[in-house]
């Protein structure tokens, strides 16, 4: 097996870029997430879930299905150039003039998990990324969705608490941490 990572070879570039400025760009009355908490140097999820998949998927990974991990189930670069046509001709899209959801929000499945395994190799369980200058902590978020470990940190304690917060405190406590608070 070759030691040649995807990332190395090919990354959709012009897809990731359209659906990153969807992402920061909100379409609906709900805070996009990059407003959960504003931070200076935040990565779009979509971008950090491409930057970690891509690192560790083989170059011959299926294209077609890295692309379907990431969110992206349709072709954002042909909607993007309908969307700048329809722009300059003073027309507008009735309804959504993307045919699919924003990328970042596809959760991964037990399907998806299992093609990583086999692409992979080894069990997820057996990858961690780290990312020990994470900021916002989109890449452990990401790693973390994918059924990644995760190693993180920041060198401020704010971002590092935050992220922990984000990050690991739902995946150790699940629904536990929707009761009520107790502020006695």
């Amino acid at each position: 097996m070759s030691d040649v990572r995807l990332i190395e070879r090919w990354l959709p570039i012009a897809a990731l870029g359209i659906e990153s400025t969807r992402e920061r760009t909100p379409m609906t009355p709900f805070p996009a997430p990059n407003r959960l908490h504003v931070w200076w140097a935040r990565r779009p999820l979509v971008a950090s879930r491409a930057a970690v998949l891509a690192s560790l998927l083989p170059a011959d990974a299926d294209r077609d299905r890295f692309l379907h991990v990431l969110g992206i189930h349709g072709d954002p670069v042909a909607s993007r150039r309908r969307i700048d046509a329809a722009r300059r001709k003073g027309e507008r899209f009735e309804g959504q003039a993307y045919s699919y959801p924003r990328a970042f929000s596809h959760i991964p499945d037990n399907e998806t998990r299992d093609w990583l395994t086999e692409a992979l190799g080894r069990p997820l369980t057996e990858f961690a990324v780290l990312d020990p200058t994470a900021g916002g902590g989109s890449i452990p978020f990401e790693a973390t969705r994918l059924g990644l470990g995760a190693l993180a940190n920041d060198l401020n304690p704010v971002a590092a608490l935050i992220m922990r917060a984000k990050a690991q405190w739902p995946c150790d406590h699940g629904h536990d941490l929707k009761g009520e608070p107790d502020y006695a």
